[in-house]
This record gives structure tokens, C-alpha cells and sequence, in this order.
């Protein structure tokens, strides 16, 4: 650093926390407070005494000056510490060296930028030993260097975080208006888990989700909504078995009005699965994430994520970390996940997925499709009738159909119905066996029942 970058900087720290033993700077110290912390100064004794009084202002007991800072370090026996042998005499220095006490939030921004380059400075150095000793793998050592890194560019997101507040004041504020990716269904920063036993129809589900949301298609009703950049990693199937449904729904939506268009859906096909307890390829997967920006992510099935064949809490906790670590990544995309079912035992699935209860508690959703049974629903088989169940209690409102039945465009039609009265005879309007074509087959919000 030159000598006149220097000298800019110790003048700023002078500023800044001579602003705070201005009594008149009382409108700007909460957010003065709110952007630095005694460890973003150069000089250490600036940083406690930025501490010192960023306490005194929220205390809010009296004024915070010259004369009542120096009290309170007399009676701490830290005046000629921090002071020096000038004592109160460079608190009164510090007070004189504020041009004007509007410009602090500029005096603040100096400090706070140059405490972000020491901190990456840190993490270079950090990483220089790392090359150096060869510590751990390669992959290891950069996935640490950019964890360090972003955890410096996002340090002034977490300081902006609001305390406590009072419960009047909470209730006070308008609630907040979800920024929808799927409106009426899925949100930002959402978690959907699918599960369905082998062959259970989830993996089609998944991806008319996808192809529709990218469409610009609501999932399930014959309704418009905001094109969505989506991002699809299939961890389980081959491309040759996946292309023909893709192809297909793709068709479908160009026929309907809505071409996918060129950059909306990425996706990649790895059906030897992922280790994302490694982290190699957990940078492959953020590196794909930062690349597409999506809007919803699509990562499963969820027993391909890992390669150490468990199925307990020691296994989950790790790949359920490197999926947090995507959604952040990706500034709070949605995320769908497929994951398969147990084994039915005397003739009843369990959906939730196999695996750690952690999964139960993970997701903010989770859905199963089961087949409905034949004996309340007449044709159930025919129409291959599902029943979308959840497995565990949503943390939000959303708006999801009841079943679900085989559609003719499109692999899954939604049905709904009022209230818990069972689903009568199905009609040919609300859903056709494939082959019987008809002009515009309906969705859930026009479906017919018996």
C-alpha cells in the first residue's frame, strides 16, 4: 500500500469514529454502526475504541463525547492504553477531525472496503500455504479459497441483518409478498421432494415441472406465467432415455404458444451419479450454477448424490450441507429434488424418502405419488390415478392439486376437487386414456368430475 493510500485510510478511521463523539451524529449511528465493527480498522486501538462507542450509542443513556467517553475508560482503567500518554486530550483530537459530520457514511465506506481487502489478503495467504504444503487435494484447497472468498463479499449482506425487534412492531409490518418462481407454488429459496416408488412416474413429473416453468406454463393449469431460467441435473438417467420425453414436451409447449427459448433450460445428464461429499465435484456443480443463473434447480435422484452406499444421519448431514451450499450459490433459487420411496411392506409405501429422518425436516415440501385406491376411485388403474400425498406438514401455503392423473399431452394431469369428498367416476373430459385425442384436454382449474 503506498504511503499516501495510508495516510488516507488513518484519516478516515479518524473521521469515522470522531463522528460517533459528535452528540449531533445521533440519525447517523445506527447505520454508521450497523456497517462497521472495531475489527475493520487498520488500527487496533480505533477498532476498540469503535466498539467502546458503538455500546455507549446503543446503551442510548446519555451523551457520547469527548468527555463521557474519557470517563467511562478511566473508570475501566483503559484510558492511557487505548489514549495514550494524551489521553482524553486525542479523544478531543479525534472530535476536531471530522470535517463534517454528514460525511461520515463516506469515511465509513474507505474503512470498510480496506478492511475487505485485508480479509482477502487473508484468504490468499491462506491459499499460498495451501499450494505451498500441498495441504489436502487440489480440489479441496480451492473449494476453501472460494468458500473464504465468498464469505468475504457476502460479510456486508450478514452485518445488515435486523436484531431483535418488539412484537408490536412485527405485527405492525405488512407481511411479505413471496417473489414467486412458480407462482402459488413455488417460491425463491423453496424445497420441493418428490418420491414415488420405482417407476412411480416422479422423474416425469420433475420434468413437466421444469419444461413447463420454462415455457413459461404453469405446471398443472392452462395458465401463463413468467418464463423461468431452470437448470436440470439428472443424476440418475441416461440422455437416450431422457431426449424422447424431453423432445416430446418440448413439441407440446411450442404447439401450445410457448417455445422453450434458447438459454431458459440447461441441463446435464450423469447417470453414474455425483459424490457431492467431494469436493471436486461439488465446485463442478456450483461452477455449473454461477454459469446458468437459474431460477429452479432440479438435482436427484437423491441417492445418486453420494457414493458411500449410507443411508444414516452421517451421510445425509454432508450432502444436505453441499446443497445448501448450491441454493446460496445461486442467490436462493428454488430446488426440486426426486427421491425414491421404501419398499411397500404388506402391501403399504411408505414415501418418505429413504433415508436419515434429517430428509423429513429438510425440505420446506415434500410430495409422494401413490397409486389411488381402486376401490374409492372407479378406473383408477385405467387412468392411472395418483394420489398426491404430503409426507410432511408444509411450512408455507401453497396451492397443490389432490391427484393426479396419465394426461394426453403431457405426462401428468392435475385434478381437484372440493373439500374431503371422495373423487367420483372421472369423466372423459377430465382426463382421457392415451390414444382417445380430443381438441384441448383440460387442466386442473377446468377439470370435470363425476
Amino acid at each position: 500500500m503506498s504511503e499516501d493510500r495510508a495516510a488516507e485510510l488513518l484519516e478516515a478511521e479518524d473521521a469515522v469514529a470522531g463522528t460517533l463523539l459528535h452528540p449531533e451524529a445521533r440519525d447517523l449511528a445506527p447505520d454508521l454502526i450497523s456497517t462497521l465493527s472495531g475489527e475493520d480498522f487498520g488500527s487496533r486501538r480505533h477498532g476498540e475504541l469503535w466498539d467502546l462507542l458503538s455500546s455507549m450509542w446503543a446503551a442510548g443513556a446519555g451523551p457520547v463525547d469527548p468527555i463521557t467517553v474519557g470517563a467511562a475508560l478511566r473508570a475501566s482503567g483503559d484510558l492511557t492504553r487505548l489514549c495514550g500518554p494524551a489521553g482524553v486530550a486525542w479523544l478531543h483530537q479525534l472530535h476536531d477531525a471530522v470535517p463534517t459530520v454528514g460525511h461520515a457514511p463516506a469515511y465509513a465506506e474507505l474503512v470498510r472496503e480496506e478492511s475487505q481487502w485485508r480479509a482477502l489478503s487473508r484468504v490468499a495467504a491462506r491459499t499460498m500455504t495451501a499450494v505451498q504444503q500441498r495441504t489436502g487435494t487440489s480440489a479441496e484447497a480451492a473449494e476453501a479459497t472460494v468458500e473464504a472468498a465468498r464469505a468475504v463479499r457476502d460479510q456486508q449482506i450478514q452485518r445488515q441483518d435486523d436484531g431483535a425487534e418488539d412484537l408490536l412492531d412485527f405485527l405492525d409490518q405488512a407481511d411479505d409478498v413471496p417473489e414467486w418462481v412458480i407462482p402459488g407454488v413455488l417460491a425463491r429459496w423453496d424445497r420441493l421432494m418428490i418420491t414415488a416408488g420405482e417407476g412411480g412416474g416422479k422423474s416425469l413429473m420433475l420434468r413437466q415441472i421444469l419444461m413447463r416453468a420454462a415455457a413459461g406454463l404453469h405446471p398443472w393449469k392452462a395458465a401463463r406465467i413468467a418464463p423461468v431460467r431452470v437448470l436440470h441435473i439428472d443424476a440418475e438417467n441416461a440422455a437416450d432415455q431422457a431426449r424422447p420425453w424431453l423432445r416430446r414436451m418440448a413439441q407440446t409447449t411450442e404447439a401450445e404458444g410457448a417455445p422453450v427459448e434458447r438459454g431458459r433450460f440447461a441441463l446435464r445428464m450423469i447417470p453414474e451419479g455425483l459424490d457431492v461429499t467431494q469436493a471436486a465435484d461439488r465446485a463442478w456443480l456450483a461452477r455449473m450454477v454461477e454459469q446458468v443463473r437459474p431460477d429452479l434447480i432440479s438435482i436427484g435422484s437423491l441417492y445418486k448424490l453420494t457414493t458411500n452406499g449410507k443411508s444414516d444421519e452421517e451421510a445425509a448431514r454432508p450432502v444436505m450441507a453441499a446443497l445448501e451450499m448450491i441454493r446460496a450459490v445461486s442467490g436462493g433459487a428454488a430446488m426440486i429434488l426426486e427421491a425414491h420411496a421404501p419398499h411397500a411392506q404388506m402391501g403399504k409405501r411408505d414415501l418418505r424418502p429413504i433415508g436419515s429422518s434429517l430428509w423429513m425436516r429438510w425440505p420446506e415440501f415434500g410430495f409422494g405419488l401413490a397409486p389411488a385406491d381402486p376401490a374409492k376411485h372407479p378406473g383408477a388403474k385405467e387412468l392411472r390415478l395418483m394420489d398426491w400425498v404430503p409426507w410432511r406438514g408444509p411450512r408455507s401455503e401453497r396451492s397443490w392439486p389432490e391427484q393426479f392423473c396419465q394426461g394426453v399431452r403431457w405426462p401428468w394431469q392435475a385434478i381437484q376437487y372440493a373439500g374431503n369428498a371422495p373423487l367420483g367416476p372421472v369423466t372423459v373430459e377430465a382426463a382421457q386414456v392415451p390414444g382417445q385425442a380430443q381438441a384441448q384436454d383440460p387442466f386442473w382449474d377446468d377439470v370435470q368430475t363425476g
